[in-house]
């Protein structure tokens, strides 16, 4: 059996991540990946037409984008808003310091056992992806 799981990566011009908070970006690409080989695979682009929030950290905000990427099990963007807090109660969460959504997908293929290790806990850790060449 495959071990597979889906993240969502947010942007605004399918090359990069979103200068936005997460629930801010234009759009989110939705990619597989296989836990035990690392393969990465393109799904599909979802539009981001959730409302735009009423108070900075909405919580309906939070719910609108986490039932737009129902069945997606982590969130990667360089910037989150202060929806982080429930976002990481159903998401495993990635920052990203590295803009570059593709260079960030190589670096996610290094980090599969800790990703298996963080997707098994309830209550989820932030991981950060450094820029390529950084410590």
């Amino acid at each position: 059996m495959v071990n597979r799981i889906k993240f969502a990566c947010a942007t605004d011009d399918q090359i990069n991540f979103s200068k936005e908070h997460f629930g801010s970006a234009k759009k989110y690409l939705i990619y597989s990946l296989n836990l035990d080989n690392g393969e990465i695979q393109f799904l599909r682009e979802i539009q981001n037409l959730t409302p735009e929030e009423k108070i900075h950290g909405d919580p309906m905000k939070a719910r609108a984008v986490s039932d737009v990427l129902s069945g997606v099990q982590i969130l990667i963007n360089s910037f989150f808003g202060p929806n982080i807090v429930r976002m990481r109660k159903k998401f495993l969460i990635i920052i990203s310091k590295e803009n570059n959504i593709k260079k960030s997908l190589e670096e996610i293929n290094k980090m599969l056992d800790k990703l298996k290790l963080l997707l098994n806990q309830t209550d989820n850790n932030v991981l950060y992806i450094n820029k390529l060449g950084e410590e």
